[in-house]
């Protein structure tokens, strides 16, 4: 299960663990999980943004890349996984 998340990560582009879940079909709660567990053991790793304008769907000038999440002034919570180098080599097997 955690290579089926890895390889959705992988992927790239935007999601949630709303859409990963109903992809999936496993519960949100457990995709969280998960992933906090592909973080510790080093395949996936948090984006650093330097600003909100970087083409992850925030323009407002008033945003904050403040922990890594971006719009927290519209309620939007976005983490940006990057999968590493060891992720890539579990991926391919």
């Amino acid at each position: 299960m955690l290579m089926k998340i890895l390889r959705r990560l992988a992927q790239g582009g935007m999601y949630s663990n709303k859409i990963v879940s109903k992809e999936l079909g496993i519960d949100e709660g457990i995709i969280e999980q998960m992933i906090i567990q592909l973080k510790q053991l080093g395949y996936i790793e948090k984006e650093k943004l330097k600003d909100c304008s970087s083409g992850y769907g925030c323009n407002s000038s008033s945003c904050s890349s403040k922990n890594n999440s971006c719009c927290s002034n519209h309620n939007i919570d976005i983490n940006i996984w990057k999968v590493t180098e060891k992720g890539r080599k579990a991926i391919a097997g």
